[in-house]
């Protein structure tokens, strides 16, 4: 008997497989011990009664509620194809099944029909992957009909993002009310002419004219029509003209109360920027100076604008919420701020913010449903803290949130899901750095903190969320030997890492997607998601500092290095705030300059 087994206490044996599947294969191959047929268009396909009911409710329900009533051993699917029930019953026996795009559609129709939930899962999970301009308006009639919410989200979300190419073709006149409300409604919306929102909405209309007349004003709800320029008042006060149903009504509005009324610009009407937030920028002048300046490059142009900075500020923390910013925090000559900062896209200018409680820097910042939470950091050298504090932009005030496990400075941060992931770190500095070897993960609707461990620590990387998870790029990584280095404070057990690794939502590192590792080992480099690509901006290593910007897409092999470089007159830079900002194009910033009449709402004739 095994020492570890104790008397009078079950053997814990590990099961051997069954070959379940390979038997179902087999009777199904074979036809054996079949008792029933399933029928469609008069082809028969011989099954097993207690297999179909344990994985479909539609199947359960004729079997055992009017199985006896039917008086025979046949079921006749009605608009099922034949071969739609030939792969269906190949998955069920095989858990076998090849997808195309032709294939796709009509075994989703046919598992939703006969309630195969998996089978359904797969085919929705395949239709999203594949999810084109070209299919979408099919795949849209094919989700409302089986009013499947998550292929529906995945079209509208895809509708919203193409809006210019899809409004215009003849399908999209098909698509429900509370469709078309959705997309209109939507901030998200990639217009960049509110024009196009009030075209879509009159061709919809006009599609079934006597029924959707009466629903016009109320769709013309969700027009944003302070955001039309002079060109296209004019063009729209001719086209109501025109059509004789509606009127408009104006006001003389500022800019700051035409971008109220408006409720916001549209996200096509935004273009992607990255700033770079830090007085070292221009390290070369004087602090005191009278201008500083931020670096704003544009990274479709490659090109580099100098916007107005912050004063006497280094090593602030960053965080962007669409056309604003917010800073916090940082340290000047010893001194650790309390300072929270605002800088808007649409003035150029900062706003002081309440100050938090407690001064830090080195800290975690991000920006999550209308707050802003700041977490751990140093309050000064090797002081590290386990404080957190959330500001609430509808009350102004900034409230203490849960302790941290531990102190914690210098992680990644990011946010997924409604939830707020903070990457490794350090915990401290005593004869070398004291690395987290984890992720900590904060649930804001109930305010815990939840830790999951990893075997190697890092810190001072960048992270940024994607679709399917946050990607952590780079940083210092622990190195088990250390090594004096000449003027350092500590020995040094760490060393600048190539390395990114993709992390899931329950902070597990996923080996499935694969992300190139850097050019070069990076830490302290800026690290953001602008449009579709990661981008890494200046950072260091143990002996230099760089001012090169590399960036990797989803699906490219390796890292690619533009051909602009950080605007600094010196070998490169790091510790630097870096973030998304999404700036007004130029012909929707000017309507906001002067004070003028303004088309506010329409009435009827």
């Amino acid at each position: 008997m095994s020492s570890s087994h104790k008397k009078g206490q079950p053997a814990m044996l590990k099961p051997r497989p069954l070959g379940l599947s390979q038997g179902l294969a087999e009777l199904y191959m074979e036809e054996l011990l079949c008792d029933a047929t399933l029928v469609a268009d008069g082809h028969r396909f011989p099954c097993h009664r207690a297999l179909l009911a344990a994985i479909s409710p539609y199947f359960r329900d004729i079997f055992i509620s009017t199985w006896e009533e039917s008086n025979g051993k046949e079921v006749l699917l009605k608009d099922v194809a034949p071969s739609v029930v030939e792969s269906i019953l190949k998955y069920i026996y095989t858990e076998e099944i090849a997808l195309t795009l032709d294939l796709a559609p009509c075994l989703f129709a046919g598992a939703s029909q006969l309630q195969i939930v998996p089978l359904q899962n797969i085919c929705c999970r395949f239709l999203v992957m594949n999810l084109s301009v070209q299919n979408c308006f099919e795949t849209y009639r094919l989700a409302h009909a089986h009013k499947n919410r998550a292929l529906l989200y995945a079209v509208i979300q895809l509708l919203i993002k193409n809006f210019d190419r899809v409004f215009e073709e003849r399908e999209f006149l098909h698509l429900e009310l509370s469709t078309l409300v959705t997309l209109i409604s939507s901030s998200d919306l990639a217009v960049a002419s509110e024009f196009s929102v009030y075209q879509a909405v009159r061709r919809w209309v006009q599609g079934q004219p006597g029924k959707r007349n009466p629903l016009l004003r109320e769709l013309m709800q969700h027009v944003r029509l302070p955001l039309l320029s002079l060109e296209e008042q004019d063009k729209l006060q001719s086209d109501l003209d025109q059509w004789t149903d509606l009127k408009l009504e104006w006001e003389l509005l500022d800019g700051e109360e035409r971008l109220r009324q408006s409720r916001g610009l549209r996200q096509g009407m935004y273009k992607p920027h990255i700033l770079c937030v830090d007085t070292q920028m221009c390290e070369y002048q004087e602090l005191e100076a009278e201008e500083a300046h931020m670096g704003c490059y544009d990274p479709q142009a490659e090109l580099w604008e100098m916007l107005p900075g912050l004063h006497s500020l280094t090593h602030a923390c960053c965080a962007s919420a669409g056309d604003k910013i917010y800073v916090s925090g940082g340290a000047y000559r010893n001194s650790y701020s309390t300072a929270v900062y605002e800088f808007s896209s649409f003035n150029s200018q900062w706003l002081e913010l309440p100050s938090m409680d407690v001064p830090r820097a080195a800290h975690g910042f991000l920006f999550h449903s209308q707050k802003l939470f700041a977490v751990g950091g140093w309050c000064k050298f090797q002081s590290f803290l386990n404080l957190a504090e959330c500001f609430d932009f509808g009350t102004g005030e900034w409230a203490p949130m849960a302790k941290l496990p531990f102190a914690l400075s210098h992680p990644a941060s990011s946010v997924f899901r409604n939830k707020l992931y903070f990457l490794g770190g350090a915990t401290g500095i005593s004869s070398h750095w004291l690395f987290h070897r984890g992720f900590l993960i904060y649930e804001v609707s109930c305010d815990t903190w939840t830790r999951v461990p990893l075997a190697t620590g890092f810190f001072a990387a960048g992270a940024v969320a994607m679709d399917n998870g946050i990607c952590v790029v780079g940083g210092y990584s622990e190195k088990k030997t250390r090594d004096w280095v000449d003027g350092a404070l500590v020995p040094e057990n760490r060393h600048s890492s190539r390395r990114c690794i993709f992390v899931n939502e329950a902070g597990k590192v996923s080996h499935g997607i694969v992300t190139p590792k850097l050019p070069r080992g990076i830490a302290n480099a800026g690290v953001v998601r602008c449009g579709k690509r990661i981008y890494v901006l200046g950072g260091e290593d143990l002996t230099q500092r760089y001012k090169t910007i590399y960036h990797w897409a989803p699906g490219e092999p390796r890292w690619h290095r533009s051909t602009a470089e950080m605007p600094v007159p010196r070998e490169g830079i790091s510790r630097f705030g870096c973030v998304t900002l999404m700036r007004p194009k130029a012909h929707i910033l000017q309507l906001f300059q002067v004070a003028s009449l303004v088309p506010v709402a329409v009435i009827s004739k």
